[in-house]
């Protein structure tokens, strides 16, 4: 369904960019996205992380920061360039997981197994890092996810500790909240976080099935969400993203155990509007490059029955909403690309005379 109509809102599926690269045109296990300024999107490739007889920290094949132009229409995206790498000196990450822009167009990027925040400017270099904890506690840490609110304080969430974090942009500590539980203001691995235009903070409550929502400081609001994969069920939602209308979209990573995943859209009382399960039925500009390189991946592709599974999510990881041309980007993952939709303002209803 490449147009889906809903409770008012319409969703026009645009196109899709990327394709498995350790390199340059591609990406590799993306783990989230950001939107900077003049189109520019900022991709965090977590790499590989399963080679035979190497520590599963220790590979990071394809880890690095991808900066690429998505265009408005199919074949419009451009690879900029790409910076970082897989290690620990500055400049550098183990486990790269999110990913947000400030107003200087300076980059954060979280390490999940390093548990710092480095910042890089708009072109890619390293200006700073520093630590994503309140202290060295001995606790089990793992930073996922990170947004900035409109003053440019810093929010991480602990996956391992179950704790979100609230700092100021050069890295002193505010205040946090959460614990281990399933109440209210507790948390079960969150990961995703999203900070909206009055200062609201969202919560992907990984392994609760839910999004809470938070004021600044940390007070519980409400939640959304439960187990399932029904109609406004979560299963394992991974990121959360509101737009200026207040809609909610929750990055939901499987779908009951089966592999694909969706985005789930919600308004902002938490009532369940429609659901994305991706529309990619076209190859990417990228992908569409190295199938026209080797005659047997064409004809492969013609003797298959249908590409249909192709076109779906698949385990994705992150979902954002370029307030500026009113889109949805979706990470999704496994199929190593971004998916874009239009939030259409203005969508007249075609008049079928018969």
């Amino acid at each position: 369904m490449l147009t889906q109509i809903a409770s008012g809102r319409v969703y026009n599926y645009s196109h899709c960019v990327g394709r498995g690269a350790q390199s340059g045109m591609g990406f590799n296990q993306p783990a989230s996205a950001a939107v900077g300024q003049d189109d520019m999107i900022y991709v965090v490739n977590r790499g590989s992380e399963s080679i035979g007889n190497v520590a599963w920290n220790r590979t990071g094949i394809g880890a690095r920061i991808s900066r690429v132009t998505i265009g408005t229409t199919p074949g419009d995206e451009e690879f900029i360039g790409e910076f970082s790498k897989y290690g620990s000196n500055d400049g550098e990450f183990i486990w790269g997981s999110g990913v947000a822009v400030d107003k200087a167009q300076n980059i954060y990027v979280t390490d999940e197994w390093l548990n710092q925040v480095s910042i890089f400017d708009k072109d890619g270099n390293f200006i700073s890092r520093w630590s994503a904890l309140e202290s060295e506690d001995g606790k089990d840490h793992g930073i996922a996810s990170i947004a900035l609110d409109q003053s440019e304080n810093v929010f991480v969430s602990d996956g391992r500790s179950h704790e979100i974090r609230k700092f100021s942009k050069e890295g002193k500590f505010i205040t946090s909240w959460g614990k281990s539980g399933s109440g209210e203001g507790e948390f079960n691995g969150p990961w995703g976080i999203t900070i909206d235009q009055s200062g609201s903070v969202y919560v992907a409550d990984h392994q609760n099935h839910r999004v809470q929502k938070f004021t600044n400081d940390g007070k519980f609001v409400s939640q959304f969400g439960k187990e399932g994969n029904g109609r406004g069920s979560l299963t394992l939602p991974t990121s959360v993203a509101v737009d200026p209308d207040g809609d909610v979209y929750v990055c939901d990573w499987t779908d009951n155990g089966y592999f694909p995943g969706k985005i789930q859209i919600f308004d902002k009382d938490g009532a369940f509007i429609t659901s994305l399960e991706g529309d990619a039925q076209q190859l990417s500009k990228w992908a569409q490059l190295t199938v026209d390189a080797n005659a047997d991946y064409a004809k492969r592709r013609r003797e298959v029955r249908t590409t249909e599974n192709e076109w779906k999510f698949a385990v994705p990881t992150g979902v954002l909403f370029d307030t500026e041309k009113s889109r949805l980007i979706v990470v999704d993952s496994q199929r190593s690309r971004l998916q874009i939709y239009n939030k259409e303002k203005e969508y007249m209803v075609p008049q079928m005379n018969l």
